[in-house]
């Protein structure tokens, strides 16, 4: 093995592209942005939000917008970098400012990649090596170039390579289960360990594995890979709570068909492909780029509370069940967006909010530009809400894009104590209404044209929390109507995703967090020790939007700092 070095130049040298000019980032048009209190006067944006709790800097994603959506001074290995889903991800890590290596067994091909990076108009920081992913040596003698290259530390890694062999079990040779294993598993499992001290000493590290729908779902001729997607799934959830304390995040993509050479010939047979396009809820594949643009968020500071999350790139395949031709429809209706909008979101937009608030209860957010409306429903208050009362306001606009179902609300007593007025206030503020918003938004989404939905669920929806059962079970039918909205509304080109969190710096846990061992036991329980903040969710929020994640439908993405996926680890760590 060797490197060739077309263009080298240290991490400290990087520069983090204008944002503008970046897919991530989306331009909108500049508005005016102010709300009103109950009592009529107008002020500032910040004054109206109350983030609550206060948190060390140490704890927090960096305050500057710009540089959470930066990897500017940062590097990265990329294995396989030179065709397809690898070569995108290394031209998106280096478009948003990272210094990238990366390999490729082809020396021919690496060269031509190098010298395309270098002479093109970004003129990526971009430096390779030939390596056969299935040699042990090899591995190791790329692990001490990126050591040597990178001054010892590293801060992103991308277990990209990976094979497949089309067969029956029965047909499987000894031969080609150890070269699937070695290639898709060992290897993988191999780069971590390789890479762990330099991720360590970079003080802030991230793993991003490239996996498979195999790994959840059963397809043809495919057991074998399919286990070694599983057996990488499973490895990201570990790796998320093991190596937390050295900061270290740990996420992968699950893929579905994507359009690379390597699909080509599978899919070159018509009858096949409108097979593929059948289970497939949007009804195409998906690209590259978007499976890019999700390995670069999850390497953003702007993801820093999200580890432990296998987030499928499957134009819904996943969490399609049974839906058979011809596609039924809902024709109800809805335009909904409960949900409290924070200046990240609306600066990240650029969107011009104009907070009105309707009574003490219940505060509808307006926003109107182009093909945007948003709506926040009000603080927390168990209260059934006539939304006929706010058809006035929601038929202004023919179009809406962007609903986020956010509001919600908790009682917390075990199930025995719960009352039939206390039940079924949960289950109107938490489920009921986000249902009907859903019903409303369904026109406006439709005519926009390209829709998207994203719902505030909570890791009660996956895991027990103690006196939250009947959160829980809201937060659940939250989970499921995500999943089954996705495969009912992509004919129509509107996706739907949830954001599950777990403890969130704001006002709403302020009381129940006072109490120091309490905290402690989130903090014990939560792999990173930290609480999340509310800039860390609105990054995934707005994130959900963007044309970048154009083929991500019905997934629930945790962010809860790997809570979900810690399953046991006594003390000492």
């Amino acid at each position: 093995m060797y490197t060739t070095s077309l263009l080298v130049r240290q991490p400290c040298q990087a520069a983090s592209p204008p944002l503008k000019t970046h897919p991530l980032h989306l331009r909108r048009p500049k508005l005016t942005l102010h709300c009103s209190t109950p009592s009529g006067t107008k002020t500032s944006v910040a004054n109206c939000l109350c983030l609550g709790l206060t948190a060390s800097s140490a704890t927090l994603p960096p305050s500057s917008r710009a540089s959470r959506w930066s990897l500017g001074g940062m590097t990265a290995l990329v294995t396989g970098g030179t065709r397809g889903i690898g070569h995108a991800i290394v031209e998106e890590l280096a478009g948003l400012g990272a210094t990238v290596h990366t390999c490729a067994c082809n020396d021919a091909e690496l060269c031509s990649c190098l010298k395309k990076w270098k002479d093109g108009e970004e003129s990526f920081q971009v430096t390779g090596s030939v390596c056969d992913v299935s040699s042990r040596a090899d591995r190791q003698r790329l692990g001490d170039t990126v050591s040597s290259l990178f001054n010892a530390k590293l801060n992103i890694l991308v277990n990209n390579v990976g094979t497949n062999i089309r067969k029956p079990i029965v047909d499987i040779t000894a031969v080609e289960f150890s070269a699937l294993v070695t290639t898709n598993f060992e290897s993988v499992f191999h780069w971590c360990q390789l890479a762990y001290p330099l991720l360590k000493a970079s003080g802030s590290g991230s793993v991003v594995f490239t996996s498979s729908v195999s790994g959840f779902v059963s397809l043809k001729s495919m057991s074998v890979q399919g286990a070694t997607k599983g057996a990488i799934n499973q490895l990201t959830r570990s790796l998320a709570c093991e190596w937390a304390n050295d900061n270290i995040r740990s996420n992968a993509v699950a893929l579905w068909y994507i359009k690379t050479s390597m699909v080509e010939q599978v899919l070159s047979n018509r009858e096949y492909l409108e097979e593929v396009y059948d289970r497939t809820p949007l009804h195409r594949l998906g690209d590259p780029a978007e499976v890019s643009s999700l390995v670069a968020f999850l390497c953003l500071p702007a993801s820093s509370n999200i580890t432990g999350q296998i987030i499928c790139v499957d134009g819904g395949m996943s969490v399609n069940g049974f839906c058979p031709r011809p596609y039924y429809s809902n024709t109800k209706s809805i335009d909904r967006i409960g949900y409290e909008i924070d200046e990240h979101f609306a600066d990240f937009c650029n969107l011009d909010i104009d907070r009105s608030a309707m009574d003490s209860n219940f505060v509808i957010d307006k926003i109107a530009s182009r093909t945007i409306s948003l709506w926040a429903g009000g603080h927390h208050q168990c209260i059934k809400v006539n939304f006929g009362d706010h058809m006035s306001e929601i038929q202004p606009f023919e179009t809406a894009s962007l609903p986020v179902n956010n509001v919600g609300t908790n009682i917390r007593k075990p199930i025995v104590d719960i009352t039939a007025v206390e039940f079924s206030a949960l289950v109107t503020t938490n489920f009921e209404s986000v249902f009907h918003w859903c019903q409303l938004a369904y026109p406006l989404l439709k005519a926009s044209g390209s829709g998207s939905v994203v719902f505030t669920s909570s890791v009660s929806g996956f895991v027990s929390l103690k006196s939250m059962s009947v959160q829980g079970a809201t937060k659940g039918a939250i989970n499921q109507l995500t999943r089954s909205l996705a495969c009912e509304w992509a004919n129509d080109n509107i996706r739907s995703n949830a954001v599950a969190l777990w403890y969130i710096k704001t006002s709403m846990v302020e009381q129940v967090l006072s109490n120091r061992e309490y905290l402690e036991e989130v903090y014990d329980r939560t792999p990173l020790h930290r609480l999340g903040d509310p800039a860390e969710v609105s990054s995934l929020v707005a994130f959900l939007c963007l044309p970048a994640s154009s083929n991500i439908t019905g997934q629930i993405i945790c962010v809860d700092g790997g809570m979900s996926v810690n399953g046991f680890c006594p003390r000492p760590y």
